[in-house]
């Protein structure tokens, strides 16, 4: 008689084999690259210890996928300007096959339209939006609270910009400034600062925005308890608000950070898969995009460095499809590619 592990890993082994048969082109709709021993730009992932994660690097960790493009995201830079133009070196030279920049931007900053300026003469051909990390749950704590490593670093403040009445206004102030360039913004905030941000965005509609890592619900033990009960509760009122919002598309990816340990027990996964779905059908799939979040090992890129994942980035994307794979061909290419392409421009 088989044992439930080996019953679960047959089961994964026909998922796979299904999705090996038909897994779709895909956009890579977020990744990062580092280089901070060689790049001056990159002395506060230097002081974090982060180690370089290059285009070689990722191309081998995407080993039978078919790559039709990646959209590059900022990675805490000194300089936003210098390292957009860092990554669209990168693409010229073919060295990747990223397609579309998200750069960083103070935006708090009295500077802010100086330094927007700067980052669109920096990466004319692929900048297409910006993302400032607006995680908040307090002082950062070395990571037991929700709140983001970003807001230690210089220039950042290490404030509440969605919900401090101080600090938003100045937010709000070089948020707006996104429209005048055309660029969208990339949210990533805790799922109790999702309200703040749905109001933030509905004054502002003109500016595109992308909801990072499935709205950062956090934690869940997947134990049907009370605590989970809350953290559920929270995040679908503020997913429900952004929704409401045509403007608003998710990505979604970081998975182990929302359900950590989904990789290595069927009880999880289901959980995580149905509340793909309930997003999925929340959004439509016409403003969702699945994406990797790669940049080092699957522990690193899916869960946050939480609990070992051994996962490459094919093995990821079978396991998106064999969530999706009773979706129409439409819906399914709008998650692996179509949202992706026309949020960014892609080939524009």
């Amino acid at each position: 008689m088989w044992s439930l592990c080996t019953r679960r890993a047959a089961s994964r082994c026909l998922l796979t084999r299904r999705s090996m048969a038909t897994l779709p082109p895909i956009v890579d709709a977020h990744h990062h690259f580092y280089d901070p021993p060689a790049n001056q730009f990159q002395s506060f992932l230097r002081s974090l210890g982060v180690p370089r994660w290059m285009p070689p690097q990722y191309t081998a960790a995407a080993a039978g996928v078919d790559l039709a493009a990646s959209v590059h995201v900022e990675a805490m830079p000194d300089d936003g300007a210098a390292e957009a133009a860092w990554v669209e070196q990168l693409a010229a030279a073919g060295e990747c096959r990223v397609k579309a920049i998200v750069g960083n931007c103070k935006l708090p900053r009295l500077s802010a339209a100086q330094e927007l300026e700067a980052l669109v003469a920096a990466a004319p051909s692929l900048l297409r939006g910006v993302r400032f990390i607006l995680c908040h749950d307090g002082p950062f704590d070395g990571g037991q609270n929700a709140t983001h490593v970003a807001s230690t670093a210089p220039g950042h403040g290490n404030v509440d910009y969605l919900r401090d009445p101080h600090a938003a206004p100045m937010f709000e102030r070089g948020f707006r400034l996104l429209a005048l360039h055309n660029l969208s913004f990339d949210l990533q905030c805790c799922p109790a600062q999702l309200p703040a941000a749905a109001e933030l965005f509905r004054r502002h509609a003109a500016v595109p925005v992308a909801i990072n890592h499935l709205g950062k619900l956090r934690h869940l033990a997947a134990d049907g308890g009370e605590a989970d009960a809350a953290k559920l509760a929270e995040w679908r009122r503020g997913m429900g608000m952004m929704a409401e919002l045509r403007h608003v598309n998710v990505k979604i990816s970081m998975l182990g950070y929302v359900v950590p340990g989904w990789t290595e027990s069927a009880e999880k996964e289901d959980l995580l898969r149905q509340l793909v779905l309930e997003t999925i059908q929340l959004f439509g799939a016409e403003r969702c995009m699945f994406a990797s979040n790669w940049h080092g090992s699957g522990t690193i890129s899916i869960s946050d460095g939480g609990p070992p994942c051994d996962m490459t980035i094919l093995e990821l994307y079978q396991r998106y499809h064999s969530w999706v794979h009773h979706l129409s061909s439409y819906e399914q290419e709008r998650l692996f590619s179509g949202t992706a392409k026309q949020f960014y421009r892609i080939d524009e």
